[in-house]
């Protein structure tokens, strides 16, 4: 994880529990986070938010910009994969907790708006 110029190590980890995952992240530089929702990958935001108001960014695929699950990705798959999105079409699959430089990740407020960006695009282009 990195803030600014400091690059961290950090343990970031997820578990099914029942229906729902925690996902939790350790780190020498913060307390441990953890957070438990529906999918993987909203807790990972969750988590993800407690670290960004002190300027945190964690390098994993599923905090890039362009990267979302669908609804079957979470209702099936628990949110661990999301789709890498185009301007003008859904890409592929994507791990969401593969590693990935921070330098390429954003926050969740930004992530979400980017998003919706996309798909507005992709609505267009398939529309005309």
């Amino acid at each position: 994880m990195r803030r600014g110029d400091l690059t961290v190590r950090a343990s970031l980890t997820w578990r099914r529990e029942g229906w729902r995952y925690a996902v939790w992240l350790s780190s020498d530089a913060v307390e441990t986070i953890e957070e438990v929702a529906d999918d993987a990958f909203e807790a990972l935001c969750r988590v993800r938010e407690h670290l960004e108001p002190r300027g945190w960014r964690i390098g994993v695929v599923g905090a890039q910009a362009d990267v979302w699950p669908s609804g079957m990705a979470r209702d099936q798959g628990g949110g661990l994969r999301a789709y890498r999105m185009g301007e003008d079409r859904v890409g592929d699959l994507v791990d969401v907790f593969a590693p990935a430089d921070p330098d390429t990740v954003t926050t969740v407020a930004a992530q979400r708006a980017e998003t919706d960006r996309r798909f507005e695009l992709i609505r267009r282009a398939a529309e005309g």
